[in-house]
């Protein structure tokens, strides 16, 4: 099991013992036909598609064509769209596209980028 799965495993776990229902996309990452988030999560009241990543490193970088993916299915489905970024020895955080500082290609996420509260840790 990759690192990607199982980041997208522990958070869905995370997300069910905080209140959410959770579903994992199929197949998430290449080779999707059509764009999907790595997890839909709902509390009863807010709808979420999440981007899962996990580093090891200070900062992470989500090219610019995954966030307008995540972006296109959110407005399509009715929900909002988040990242969900593990740093290790840091745990997660879940900012929103337009709190990602913007480089040429991508948006950075860094330990100090400010996003949701959707757990209590």
């Amino acid at each position: 099991m990759g690192k990607g799965t199982r980041a997208e495993r522990e958070l869905a776990n995370l997300l069910w013992n905080n209140s959410f229902a959770v579903m994992r996309s199929p197949a998430s990452g290449s080779g999707r036909k059509n764009p999907q988030p790595d997890l839909l999560a709902s509390d009863g009241t807010r709808v979420i598609g999440i981007e899962v990543k996990s580093t090891s490193r200070d900062k992470v970088y989500i090219p610019e064509e995954e966030v307008e993916e995540l972006e296109e299915f959110c407005k399509k489905f009715g929900c909002e769209p988040l990242f969900g970024v593990r740093f290790d020895r840091l745990g997660w955080i879940f900012p929103r596209p337009e709190d990602c500082e913007r480089t040429e290609k991508s948006y950075k996420v860094t330990r100090k980028t400010k996003g949701v509260n959707l757990i209590e840790e």
